[in-house]
């Protein structure tokens, strides 16, 4: 496992629904992806299937991935407001349904099943033993991360990249209900990130989505070669793609413990 270099490219915010009873915000923030350290360092080999999952460290609040949670005027929100921001595919606002729609293209959500990131799990990019969740200076790692793409939606970036040349791109996106007026809302935040190599090429198909019917994820998987389609309990997808219906997205709180929240528990 080893670094990323990122640069910011837009951030977008929108409220729907009704304060006090539907009402949610979206924030998405997009950003470009070079091969390299973060120093810029350019790597020397090609990468496939960077994904960037949550995990708790260091001052994250609550046991989630979440720091520095802030409203608009700078004060700190309560401890349990980010227990309620959960991660989404990116979404914009459809001015004719007044609802939340996919932003296509930048559907980079990821889940895994808790043995996937469970401690000991990791493996260290020049080869060794796993990797504990101490040997990673974390109290947890989340089910769930962004997984980087390249501009034609393939998933691996090229080795030794050009100074300036940014192949992927990834986007981070939640989703977190309106509080009971604005000046309490979150506002800005910061989310803590551990970069990994996925050995398997997965899309997951999201709650949002599956109210679309399965086209979306069935063109996803074909744009990027997926070998394997992540559900959620609900979905109806039944594409060539093989499918895993995960049935539990751990967001907040340590893996079994009695307080944690998820994204979503269910039957599959």
């Amino acid at each position: 496992m080893d670094g990323l270099q990122l640069e910011p490219i837009n951030v977008t915010v929108f409220n729907t629904g009704t304060r006090g009873t539907d009402g949610q915000r979206y924030v998405s923030a997009a950003y470009r992806v070079r091969n390299a350290g973060s120093d810029g360092t350019p790597s020397t080999r090609a990468r496939s299937n960077l994904t960037l999952i949550a995990v708790s460290a260091g001052d994250t609040v609550n046991t989630t991935a979440f720091r520095a949670v802030t409203t608009f005027g700078g004060a700190a929100v309560p401890a349990s407001v980010p227990r309620t921001m959960l991660p989404t595919h990116a979404m914009r606002f459809d001015p004719s349904t007044g609802r939340p729609v996919l932003s296509a293209g930048a559907e980079d959500l990821q889940v895994f099943t808790e043995a996937e990131i469970a401690s000991g799990s990791f493996l260290p990019g020049g080869g060794g033993a796993p990797l504990t969740y101490s040997d990673l200076g974390v109290q947890t790692v989340f089910p769930y991360g962004f997984t980087v793409r390249t501009l034609s939606g393939g998933r691996t970036l090229a080795a030794n990249p050009a100074p300036g040349v940014f192949e992927g791109r990834v986007t981070f996106s939640v989703r977190l209900p309106l509080q009971a007026s604005n000046t309490q809302d979150p506002w800005a935040f910061r989310v803590v990130l551990l970069v990994t190599e996925d050995s398997a090429t997965r899309v997951t198909q999201t709650a949002e989505e599956q109210g679309l019917g399965n086209a979306p994820v069935t063109a996803r998987a074909a744009t990027t070669g997926a070998s394997l389609v992540n559900t959620l309990p609900g979905s109806t997808y039944a594409g060539t793609v093989p499918a895993r219906c995960v049935n539990e997205v751990r967001t907040g709180g340590l893996s079994g413990a009695p307080d944690a929240t998820f994204l979503i528990r269910g039957v599959c």
